[in-house]
């Protein structure tokens, strides 16, 4: 992702927050799994939300969802994930949500839409600042035609008109979009979905946070503390015992600390 940069720092500048889209995200064969399970996810999983006219349905619980777990806990939520996160969007410290509040599976149907707004920024279960928002688009064979687009705007559109139409991005299969939130931006919808019926519009969505807490003055930082503070570490090379004794290709030990 690092040679996104330049496309996050291009958008930040001009728009206010970054924001870069990936294609060809992950192979085809596991975007096609997430998007059969998004669909067949067990009813009692999805909460409809509704507000302002919107509609969406989201599901979270992925305990029961193997490809969607797999693909959250080991790649999304991933310290190397974060990493790049990190790399390109220059924000250190990016924290996952490992209970996906607001995250999981989305689903938009054939006629409905998501009014225009701008996205919650504080998670009260981790106690987390929200930071970044990722999306999966994962229905096959989208058509432009079909609308849900994110489209993202300088102001509230639903509440002025004159809002300005910044960009409008299609809900390509196996396209990723990373956007940064800031305060009380960006403002953006989806456009009403007119897919067909049996291929509503998927994604699966991740959200990254980061901590602006302080340290207790009355708990101040430190070590683990011991008797004594006096220690030494150092990491194991392949050639030492579990001792820190390097030993020889026949297994004699030559006797002696590594520094």
């Amino acid at each position: 992702m690092i040679n996104k940069k330049h496309e996050w720092l291009e958008t930040k500048k001009e728009w206010g927050f970054g924001r870069v889209k990936i294609d060809n995200f992950l192979d085809e064969k596991t975007v096609h799994k997430l998007y059969e399970e998004c669909k067949n996810a067990p009813k009692g999983g999805w909460t409809v939300f509704t507000r302002a006219g919107s509609r969406m349905e989201e599901f979270n619980d992925l305990i029961s969802l193997p490809t969607a777990h797999r693909v959250t806990y080991d790649i999304m939520h991933s310290g190397e994930f974060l990493y790049e996160l990190e790399q390109m969007t220059g924000i250190v410290g990016l924290l996952p949500d490992p209970h996906l509040v607001g995250a999981g599976y989305s689903i938009i149907r054939n006629g409905k839409d998501l009014g225009c707004h701008y996205d919650f920024n504080w998670n009260d279960r981790i106690r987390l600042h929200r930071k970044l928002t990722t999306l999966l688009y994962i229905t096959p064979d989208w058509e432009d035609g079909w609308g849900g687009h994110i489209q993202y705007y300088d102001d509230n559109v639903d509440i002025n008109s004159k809002s300005k139409l910044i960009e409008s991005v299609s809900p390509k299969f196996n396209r990723l979009v990373i956007n940064e939130n800031v305060k009380q931006a960006p403002y953006h919808r989806v456009s009403e979905v007119n897919s067909p019926e049996d291929k509503p519009r998927c994604a699966i969505r991740f959200f990254y946070y980061i901590s602006t807490s302080e340290y207790d003055k009355n708990n101040l930082p430190h070590r683990s503390t011991y008797k004594t503070n006096e220690y030494e570490h150092h990491k194991l090379h392949e050639e030492e015992n579990w001792e820190g004794h390097f030993v020889g290709n026949g297994g004699e030990d030559y006797g002696y600390k590594s520094k």
